[in-house]
């Protein structure tokens, strides 16, 4: 390359430089740019109003705002588990957000809480809620192995009325009957335990406990009176 070319190459690259940075001032200083909407999908229980309040997104704010803290924003409030940002030209970023899942409910000082599968107290009024939750204390343990069955067994978890705990040993209360489970209870025990349902109300026979806290075996115990 020629010293003339060299220094033609220079000059484009100087050039098309400030042509962006212009671009940019002109985005950020149009009021056509500016944001006015942000759309919230992914939002089955938060509310969308105030999560996006939460977020504090600046009034002033442009279309080429940075995402990234908008995200962050929003993974760091309670109940929202990820999140991402996106723009869509000219002037409203969309949100999507993944909820964390609302596993039961807890009274603490009077109060009935929601809590997810980490125990974390979720900002949803207990009315708004589309089915049902077993009431259960707020511990983590429980919290865990709730949210293991509903996502493994989602059909029975909705019966379970009640969740207690003593020692290691969680008890899952439906209707007059118990299941005993160990705390690191998971997929393959909640598919072993619905075999045996399944085995059960196939033959007829009533129960009113399954022992299912050792590893590959299970006590069906009585019939539910």
């Amino acid at each position: 390359m020629t010293r003339r070319q060299g220094w033609l190459v220079g000059l484009s690259v100087a050039l098309l430089a400030g042509v962006v940075a212009l671009v940019l001032v002109g985005v950020q200083r149009l009021e056509f740019f500016r944001i006015r909407a942000v759309e919230v999908a992914g939002v089955r229980l938060l509310d969308e109003r105030d999560l996006v309040a939460r977020i504090g997104i600046p009034r002033d704010a442009h279309i080429l705002v940075p995402l990234e803290p908008i995200a962050a924003a929003a993974e760091a409030l309670p109940g929202v588990r990820s999140a991402t940002v996106a723009r869509r030209w000219p002037g409203t970023l969309l949100i999507t957000v993944r909820e964390a899942p609302a596993v039961a409910l807890a009274v603490q000082e009077g109060h009935v809480l929601v809590i997810d599968d980490r125990a974390g107290v979720l900002p949803v009024d207990p009315a708004r809620l589309e089915a049902p939750l077993p009431i259960a204390a707020r511990d983590s343990v429980v919290a865990s192995l709730l949210g293991r069955l509903q996502a493994t067994d989602p059909q029975w978890y909705r019966q379970v009325d009640r969740a207690t705990i003593d020692g290691r040993v969680v008890r899952l209360h439906v209707g007059p009957r118990t299941v005993l489970l160990g705390a690191g209870a998971g997929t393959e025990v909640f598919r072993h335990l619905a075999a045996v349902r399944e085995w059960l109300a196939e033959r007829q026979r009533d129960w009113r406990a399954i022992d299912a806290r050792f590893r590959g075996r299970m006590f069906v115990q009585g019939e539910a009176a």
